[in-house]
């Protein structure tokens, strides 16, 4: 079993991407406050053809120094959700990053998002969750999601059922573009 990283950890490792980011951007070629020159490769455009049509909106409803938003409307098994998100800039930098820190790394085993992504399907029992995941015990499947639940991503509904909260599926696909490399 792996050790779950510790708060500085997860904040040196958020540094790093920071750092990544802003050496990205300054070789890409992007002045400072403006998009990429490159939308997304799979980025869908608006109808006028604006590759950064939701930027676009979030300067308009968030000026300088601006904000971070994400939202989504899907279609998946537990049903069609929709969502939106936002802060400004300065909410952001002035929260304290540390009270997020088990959230996170709720997320950072393979089994666990295993875990979730039949959970976005709709709601499971630990018995189904076992048999697709081939786990050896109900007892590996308790455990990890016991860590999803306290990290807030899974509620019990039922003894023994396990589901995704609607609240937590855009959120969750909204990390799983963040981390895509592109």
């Amino acid at each position: 079993m792996t050790e779950q990283p510790t708060a500085a950890e997860l904040l040196a490792r958020l540094d790093a991407l920071e750092a990544r980011v802003a050496e990205l951007e300054a070789t890409s070629g992007a002045a400072a406050g403006s998009p990429s020159s490159e939308a997304a490769p799979d980025a869908a455009p608006a109808a006028d053809g604006d590759p950064f049509w939701a930027l676009t909106a979030l300067r308009e409803q968030l000026p300088a120094p601006g904000g971070v938003l994400f939202t989504g409307a899907v279609d998946v098994g537990a049903g069609h959700v929709e969502y939106q998100w936002a802060r400004p800039t300065e909410h952001l930098r002035e929260t304290d990053w540390e009270q997020h820190a088990e959230t996170v790394a709720a997320l950072g085993h393979p089994l666990r998002m295993a875990i979730l992504r039949r959970l976005l399907d709709g709601e499971r029992t630990v018995a189904q969750l076992v048999t697709k995941l081939e786990l050896g015990s109900t007892g590996v499947a308790y455990h990890h999601l016991s860590a999803l639940q306290s990290g807030g991503w899974v509620t019990s509904p039922r003894r023994g059922s396990w589901s995704l909260p609607a609240a937590r599926v855009v959120p969750l696909l909204t990390i799983l573009i963040a981390l895509e490399k592109g």
